[in-house]
Protein backbone atom coordinates (compact mmCIF):
# COMPACT_ATOMS: atom_id res chain seq x y z
CA UNK A 1 0.00 0.00 0.00
CA UNK A 2 1.34 3.37 -0.81
CA UNK A 3 1.82 6.33 1.72
CA UNK A 4 -1.03 9.52 1.24
CA UNK A 5 -0.93 13.19 2.44
CA UNK A 6 -4.23 13.37 5.00
CA UNK A 7 -4.70 17.26 5.97
CA UNK A 8 -7.54 18.31 8.30
CA UNK A 9 -8.64 21.76 8.83
CA UNK A 10 -10.76 23.81 11.58
CA UNK A 11 -11.70 27.58 11.89
CA UNK A 12 -12.89 29.52 14.38
CA UNK A 13 -14.76 32.96 13.38
CA UNK A 14 -13.46 36.08 15.80
CA UNK A 15 -16.68 36.81 18.23
CA UNK A 16 -18.88 39.04 16.96
CA UNK A 17 -17.92 38.36 13.42
CA UNK A 18 -20.19 36.43 10.43
CA UNK A 19 -17.27 35.34 8.19
CA UNK A 20 -13.28 33.96 8.85
CA UNK A 21 -10.63 36.16 7.83
CA UNK A 22 -8.63 33.41 7.43
CA UNK A 23 -8.61 30.79 4.15
CA UNK A 24 -7.27 27.89 3.26
CA UNK A 25 -7.25 25.96 0.42
CA UNK A 26 -5.88 22.64 -0.54
CA UNK A 27 -4.98 21.37 -4.15
CA UNK A 28 -4.63 17.46 -4.58
CA UNK A 29 -3.24 15.56 -7.77
CA UNK A 30 -1.09 12.52 -8.48
CA UNK A 31 2.37 14.33 -7.82
CA UNK A 32 1.54 16.62 -4.73
CA UNK A 33 -0.79 17.89 -2.23
CA UNK A 34 -0.39 21.41 -1.52
CA UNK A 35 -1.74 23.49 1.22
CA UNK A 36 -2.12 27.04 1.46
CA UNK A 37 -3.00 29.41 4.27
CA UNK A 38 -3.68 33.03 4.19
CA UNK A 39 -4.29 35.17 7.09
CA UNK A 40 -5.97 38.57 5.75
CA UNK A 41 -5.53 41.42 7.94
CA UNK A 42 -8.03 42.28 10.72
CA UNK A 43 -11.06 40.81 10.72
CA UNK A 44 -14.84 40.34 8.65
CA UNK A 45 -15.49 40.27 5.55
CA UNK A 46 -12.49 42.60 4.26
CA UNK A 47 -10.06 40.15 5.97
CA UNK A 48 -11.80 37.42 4.56
CA UNK A 49 -12.04 38.70 0.80
CA UNK A 50 -8.17 39.22 0.65
CA UNK A 51 -6.69 35.82 2.31
CA UNK A 52 -9.14 34.26 0.03
CA UNK A 53 -8.09 36.36 -2.75
CA UNK A 54 -4.77 35.31 -1.93
CA UNK A 55 -5.05 31.31 -1.29
CA UNK A 56 -7.22 31.15 -4.81
CA UNK A 57 -4.53 33.08 -6.71
CA UNK A 58 -1.31 31.18 -5.20
CA UNK A 59 -3.34 27.71 -5.31
CA UNK A 60 -4.20 28.62 -9.18
CA UNK A 61 -0.77 29.39 -9.87
CA UNK A 62 0.11 25.87 -8.76
CA UNK A 63 -2.24 24.00 -10.67
CA UNK A 64 -0.69 25.61 -13.88
CA UNK A 65 2.72 24.68 -12.56
CA UNK A 66 4.17 27.38 -11.60
CA UNK A 67 7.10 27.76 -9.66
CA UNK A 68 6.75 28.05 -6.26
CA UNK A 69 9.58 31.33 -6.24
CA UNK A 70 7.75 32.61 -8.87
CA UNK A 71 4.49 31.91 -7.00
CA UNK A 72 6.18 34.04 -4.14
CA UNK A 73 7.84 36.70 -6.04
CA UNK A 74 4.51 37.37 -8.00
CA UNK A 75 2.18 37.42 -4.81
CA UNK A 76 4.68 39.60 -2.60
CA UNK A 77 5.22 42.03 -5.35
CA UNK A 78 1.86 42.77 -6.02
CA UNK A 79 0.43 42.69 -1.96
CA UNK A 80 -1.15 45.89 -1.52
CA UNK A 81 0.36 47.47 2.14
CA UNK A 82 -1.22 48.87 4.48
CA UNK A 83 -0.34 52.91 4.81
CA UNK A 84 -1.38 52.93 9.03
CA UNK A 85 0.22 49.86 10.25
CA UNK A 86 2.96 49.38 7.59
CA UNK A 87 2.14 45.44 6.68
CA UNK A 88 0.73 43.27 3.85
CA UNK A 89 -3.19 43.19 3.68
CA UNK A 90 -3.01 38.95 4.19
CA UNK A 91 -0.19 36.45 5.11
CA UNK A 92 0.14 33.36 3.37
CA UNK A 93 2.30 30.05 4.47
CA UNK A 94 2.61 27.35 1.86
CA UNK A 95 3.20 23.36 2.02
CA UNK A 96 4.09 21.67 -0.95
CA UNK A 97 4.14 17.79 -0.13
CA UNK A 98 4.67 14.80 -2.52
CA UNK A 99 3.50 11.67 -2.29
CA UNK A 100 6.92 10.28 -0.65
CA UNK A 101 6.40 12.59 2.39
CA UNK A 102 9.17 15.31 0.88
CA UNK A 103 7.88 18.99 2.24
CA UNK A 104 8.56 22.23 0.87
CA UNK A 105 7.37 25.20 2.69
CA UNK A 106 7.35 28.56 2.18
CA UNK A 107 5.47 31.48 4.22
CA UNK A 108 5.51 35.18 4.42
CA UNK A 109 4.97 36.75 7.78
CA UNK A 110 3.25 33.34 8.87
CA UNK A 111 4.29 31.19 11.95
CA UNK A 112 6.48 28.34 12.16
CA UNK A 113 5.06 25.43 11.13
CA UNK A 114 4.86 21.84 14.02
CA UNK A 115 6.50 18.97 13.54
CA UNK A 116 5.56 15.96 15.58
CA UNK A 117 7.04 12.39 14.54
CA UNK A 118 7.02 9.71 17.18
CA UNK A 119 5.53 11.63 19.86
CA UNK A 120 8.22 14.27 19.77
CA UNK A 121 7.26 17.95 19.04
CA UNK A 122 8.74 20.56 17.30
CA UNK A 123 8.98 23.50 15.52
CA UNK A 124 10.74 23.58 12.59
CA UNK A 125 13.58 25.77 11.72
CA UNK A 126 13.03 28.11 9.04
CA UNK A 127 15.70 30.05 6.49
CA UNK A 128 14.81 33.82 5.55
CA UNK A 129 15.19 35.37 1.91
CA UNK A 130 14.69 38.49 0.97
CA UNK A 131 11.96 39.12 -1.79
CA UNK A 132 10.92 42.43 -3.03
CA UNK A 133 11.92 43.41 0.44
CA UNK A 134 10.07 41.22 2.18
CA UNK A 135 11.31 38.50 4.32
CA UNK A 136 10.16 34.97 3.07
CA UNK A 137 11.03 31.98 5.43
CA UNK A 138 11.53 28.53 3.47
CA UNK A 139 12.51 24.95 4.95
CA UNK A 140 12.55 21.95 3.42
CA UNK A 141 12.39 18.14 5.49
CA UNK A 142 11.31 14.58 4.85
CA UNK A 143 7.91 13.27 6.55
CA UNK A 144 8.09 9.95 7.64
CA UNK A 145 5.20 7.89 8.13
CA UNK A 146 3.12 8.51 10.94
CA UNK A 147 4.35 12.25 11.27
CA UNK A 148 2.05 15.19 11.32
CA UNK A 149 2.80 18.74 10.80
CA UNK A 150 0.58 21.51 11.33
CA UNK A 151 0.36 25.08 10.83
CA UNK A 152 -1.68 27.89 12.05
CA UNK A 153 -3.16 31.36 12.21
CA UNK A 154 -2.04 33.69 14.77
CA UNK A 155 -5.54 33.34 16.13
CA UNK A 156 -3.87 30.16 17.72
CA UNK A 157 -0.99 31.71 19.09
CA UNK A 158 -2.58 34.69 20.50
CA UNK A 159 -5.44 32.46 22.19
CA UNK A 160 -6.58 33.91 25.67
CA UNK A 161 -4.55 37.09 25.08
CA UNK A 162 -5.29 39.29 27.77
CA UNK A 163 -7.68 37.32 29.49
CA UNK A 164 -6.59 33.83 30.33
CA UNK A 165 -3.45 33.99 29.48
CA UNK A 166 -1.03 37.79 29.32
CA UNK A 167 0.81 36.76 26.60
CA UNK A 168 -1.72 34.32 24.56
CA UNK A 169 -0.70 31.16 24.23
CA UNK A 170 2.43 31.27 22.42
CA UNK A 171 4.27 29.36 19.75
CA UNK A 172 6.03 27.85 22.94
CA UNK A 173 2.73 27.47 24.74
CA UNK A 174 1.10 25.61 22.20
CA UNK A 175 4.45 22.89 21.92
CA UNK A 176 3.65 22.45 25.62
CA UNK A 177 0.11 21.77 24.67
CA UNK A 178 0.97 19.47 21.72
CA UNK A 179 2.79 17.33 24.27
CA UNK A 180 0.57 17.21 26.87
CA UNK A 181 -2.85 17.39 26.20
CA UNK A 182 -3.10 16.18 22.47
CA UNK A 183 -3.48 12.91 21.17
CA UNK A 184 -1.25 12.10 18.82
CA UNK A 185 -2.13 8.91 17.01
CA UNK A 186 -5.74 10.05 15.44
CA UNK A 187 -6.34 11.42 12.25
CA UNK A 188 -5.17 14.96 10.75
CA UNK A 189 -8.97 15.93 11.69
CA UNK A 190 -8.90 14.82 14.86
CA UNK A 191 -5.42 17.11 15.86
CA UNK A 192 -6.80 20.19 14.22
CA UNK A 193 -9.96 19.87 16.36
CA UNK A 194 -8.20 19.03 19.90
CA UNK A 195 -5.69 22.28 18.83
CA UNK A 196 -8.97 24.40 18.47
CA UNK A 197 -10.54 23.00 21.71
CA UNK A 198 -7.70 24.47 23.36
CA UNK A 199 -7.30 28.13 22.13
CA UNK A 200 -11.25 28.10 22.41
CA UNK A 201 -11.28 26.94 26.21
CA UNK A 202 -8.19 29.73 26.48
CA UNK A 203 -10.68 32.56 25.06
CA UNK A 204 -13.51 31.82 26.94
CA UNK A 205 -15.67 30.30 24.11
CA UNK A 206 -15.60 33.60 22.59
CA UNK A 207 -12.88 34.16 19.72
CA UNK A 208 -10.99 37.33 20.10
CA UNK A 209 -9.61 36.54 16.24
CA UNK A 210 -9.96 34.11 13.55
CA UNK A 211 -8.12 30.82 14.24
CA UNK A 212 -7.36 28.46 11.83
CA UNK A 213 -5.10 25.06 12.29
CA UNK A 214 -4.47 22.47 9.21
CA UNK A 215 -2.43 19.67 9.72
CA UNK A 216 -0.78 16.97 7.06
CA UNK A 217 -0.39 13.67 8.58
CA UNK A 218 1.44 10.83 5.86
CA UNK A 219 0.19 7.19 6.26
CA UNK A 220 -1.19 4.38 5.16
CA UNK A 221 -3.77 4.98 1.95
CA UNK A 222 -7.52 3.61 2.54
CA UNK A 223 -8.66 1.60 -0.43
CA UNK A 224 -11.64 0.18 -1.89
CA UNK A 225 -12.84 -1.74 -4.58
CA UNK A 226 -16.23 -1.60 -5.80
CA UNK A 227 -17.69 -3.89 -8.47
CA UNK A 228 -21.15 -3.24 -10.05
CA UNK A 229 -22.99 -3.87 -13.53
CA UNK A 230 -22.10 -7.27 -16.12
CA UNK A 231 -19.61 -6.79 -18.62
CA UNK A 232 -20.88 -6.31 -22.25
CA UNK A 233 -19.69 -9.66 -23.45
CA UNK A 234 -20.92 -12.38 -20.91
CA UNK A 235 -17.05 -14.17 -21.48
CA UNK A 236 -15.69 -11.66 -19.47
CA UNK A 237 -17.96 -12.25 -16.21
CA UNK A 238 -14.72 -14.41 -14.86
CA UNK A 239 -11.78 -11.72 -16.32
CA UNK A 240 -13.69 -9.09 -14.46
CA UNK A 241 -14.40 -10.72 -10.98
CA UNK A 242 -10.71 -12.19 -10.86
CA UNK A 243 -9.11 -8.58 -11.90
CA UNK A 244 -11.47 -7.38 -9.26
CA UNK A 245 -10.48 -10.23 -6.42
CA UNK A 246 -6.69 -9.40 -6.87
CA UNK A 247 -6.63 -5.36 -6.53
CA UNK A 248 -5.90 -4.28 -2.92
CA UNK A 249 -8.63 -2.74 -0.32
CA UNK A 250 -11.92 -3.34 1.26
CA UNK A 251 -14.48 -5.26 -1.08
CA UNK A 252 -17.59 -3.86 -2.24
CA UNK A 253 -20.31 -4.90 -4.50
CA UNK A 254 -23.51 -3.44 -5.71
CA UNK A 255 -25.89 -4.90 -7.78
CA UNK A 256 -28.16 -7.84 -7.08
CA UNK A 257 -27.43 -9.54 -10.46
CA UNK A 258 -23.64 -8.35 -10.15
CA UNK A 259 -23.35 -10.37 -6.77
CA UNK A 260 -25.03 -13.41 -8.52
CA UNK A 261 -22.74 -13.63 -11.23
CA UNK A 262 -19.60 -13.22 -8.74
CA UNK A 263 -21.17 -15.73 -6.34
CA UNK A 264 -21.19 -18.19 -9.37
CA UNK A 265 -17.96 -17.40 -10.28
CA UNK A 266 -16.05 -17.81 -7.32
CA UNK A 267 -18.29 -20.66 -6.39
CA UNK A 268 -19.28 -18.44 -2.85
CA UNK A 269 -22.72 -18.51 -1.78
CA UNK A 270 -25.06 -15.50 -1.77
CA UNK A 271 -27.18 -14.65 1.55
CA UNK A 272 -30.38 -13.65 1.23
CA UNK A 273 -31.08 -10.13 1.64
CA UNK A 274 -30.45 -8.64 5.40
CA UNK A 275 -34.23 -7.07 6.07
CA UNK A 276 -33.13 -5.35 9.18
CA UNK A 277 -31.45 -3.00 6.72
CA UNK A 278 -34.38 -1.99 4.70
CA UNK A 279 -36.01 0.78 4.21
CA UNK A 280 -38.60 2.93 2.58
CA UNK A 281 -36.21 4.70 -0.25
CA UNK A 282 -33.27 1.98 0.55
CA UNK A 283 -33.34 -1.83 -0.84
CA UNK A 284 -31.64 -4.32 2.02
CA UNK A 285 -28.09 -5.46 1.90
CA UNK A 286 -27.02 -9.31 1.11
CA UNK A 287 -23.52 -11.30 1.84
CA UNK A 288 -21.39 -12.94 0.68
CA UNK A 289 -17.90 -14.59 2.27
CA UNK A 290 -14.74 -12.41 1.76
CA UNK A 291 -16.90 -9.31 0.75
CA UNK A 292 -17.03 -6.63 3.37
CA UNK A 293 -20.65 -4.67 1.85
CA UNK A 294 -23.10 -6.14 -0.90
CA UNK A 295 -25.96 -3.93 -1.98
CA UNK A 296 -28.54 -3.40 -4.90
CA UNK A 297 -27.49 -1.20 -7.22
CA UNK A 298 -28.85 1.65 -8.91
CA UNK A 299 -31.09 2.22 -5.94
CA UNK A 300 -29.06 2.32 -3.42
CA UNK A 301 -26.07 4.06 -5.75
CA UNK A 302 -28.03 6.82 -6.75
CA UNK A 303 -29.79 7.49 -3.21
CA UNK A 304 -25.47 7.28 -1.75
CA UNK A 305 -24.96 10.17 -4.22
CA UNK A 306 -27.94 12.29 -2.63
CA UNK A 307 -26.47 12.00 0.40
CA UNK A 308 -22.88 13.24 -0.62
CA UNK A 309 -24.67 16.16 -3.12
CA UNK A 310 -26.69 17.47 0.53
CA UNK A 311 -23.88 16.93 2.45
CA UNK A 312 -25.30 14.56 4.64
CA UNK A 313 -22.37 12.78 5.41
CA UNK A 314 -23.26 11.80 9.00
CA UNK A 315 -25.92 8.50 8.98
CA UNK A 316 -28.81 8.82 10.62
CA UNK A 317 -29.69 5.45 10.35
CA UNK A 318 -27.61 2.57 8.73
CA UNK A 319 -29.12 0.93 5.33
CA UNK A 320 -27.16 -0.24 2.15
CA UNK A 321 -26.61 3.77 1.15
CA UNK A 322 -25.08 4.95 4.25
CA UNK A 323 -23.17 2.25 5.08
CA UNK A 324 -21.87 2.48 1.46
CA UNK A 325 -21.21 6.03 2.02
CA UNK A 326 -18.87 5.46 4.97
CA UNK A 327 -16.94 3.23 3.25
CA UNK A 328 -16.52 5.84 0.50
CA UNK A 329 -15.79 8.52 3.06
CA UNK A 330 -13.07 6.51 4.74
CA UNK A 331 -11.20 5.17 1.67
CA UNK A 332 -8.61 7.54 -0.07
CA UNK A 333 -8.02 5.83 -3.46
CA UNK A 334 -11.50 4.25 -4.68
CA UNK A 335 -11.26 1.40 -7.74
CA UNK A 336 -14.63 0.71 -9.41
CA UNK A 337 -14.68 -2.41 -11.92
CA UNK A 338 -17.44 -1.12 -13.60
CA UNK A 339 -19.51 -3.78 -16.06
CA UNK A 340 -21.52 -1.48 -19.02
CA UNK A 341 -23.78 -3.50 -19.94
CA UNK A 342 -27.03 -2.21 -19.99
CA UNK A 343 -29.62 -3.09 -18.01
CA UNK A 344 -33.16 -4.13 -19.94
CA UNK A 345 -35.37 -3.27 -17.00
CA UNK A 346 -33.89 -0.01 -16.58
CA UNK A 347 -33.91 0.71 -20.61
CA UNK A 348 -37.63 0.27 -20.69
CA UNK A 349 -37.92 3.41 -17.99
CA UNK A 350 -35.44 5.80 -20.04
CA UNK A 351 -34.54 4.62 -23.49
CA UNK A 352 -30.86 4.69 -24.42
CA UNK A 353 -29.81 5.60 -21.17
CA UNK A 354 -27.21 3.71 -18.54
CA UNK A 355 -28.87 5.06 -15.46
CA UNK A 356 -25.86 3.29 -13.75
CA UNK A 357 -23.04 4.96 -16.22
CA UNK A 358 -24.50 8.31 -14.90
CA UNK A 359 -24.89 7.54 -11.68
CA UNK A 360 -21.06 6.38 -11.46
CA UNK A 361 -19.99 9.50 -13.32
CA UNK A 362 -22.05 11.42 -10.58
CA UNK A 363 -19.97 9.41 -7.65
CA UNK A 364 -17.14 10.22 -9.06
CA UNK A 365 -17.35 13.58 -9.56
CA UNK A 366 -18.46 14.29 -5.98
CA UNK A 367 -15.64 11.95 -4.76
CA UNK A 368 -12.61 13.48 -6.17
CA UNK A 369 -14.29 16.40 -5.03
CA UNK A 370 -13.50 15.66 -1.48
CA UNK A 371 -9.97 14.74 -2.92
CA UNK A 372 -10.41 10.75 -3.03
CA UNK A 373 -8.55 9.38 -5.79
CA UNK A 374 -10.43 7.35 -8.26
CA UNK A 375 -9.86 4.61 -10.45
CA UNK A 376 -12.14 3.10 -13.16
CA UNK A 377 -12.03 0.26 -15.21
CA UNK A 378 -15.03 -0.63 -18.02
CA UNK A 379 -15.67 -3.88 -19.13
Amino acid sequence: MSLICEVGKTQLIKHGEVTCGDSVEIVHNPNETVVVLSDGLGSGVKANILSNLTTKIISKMVSSNVPLQDIVETVVGTLPVCSVRGVAYSTFSILKITPGGNVEIIDFDGLPPILIHNGFVEVVERESEEIFGKNINKARLQLQEGDYLLITSDGVTEAGLGLTLPMGLQTSGLVKALKENVTLHGSAQDLVEQVIGICMSYYINEPGDDTTAVAIHLRQAHECVLLTGLPVDKKDDARMVEEYLKTKGRKIICGGTTAQVFARETNRQLETADICSLTDDVPPISRIKGIDLVTEGIITMNHCAELLEKNELTASSENGATMLLQELLHADRITIFFGTQLNQAYEKIKPGISLRNVVIEKLTAQLQKLGKEVIIYRY
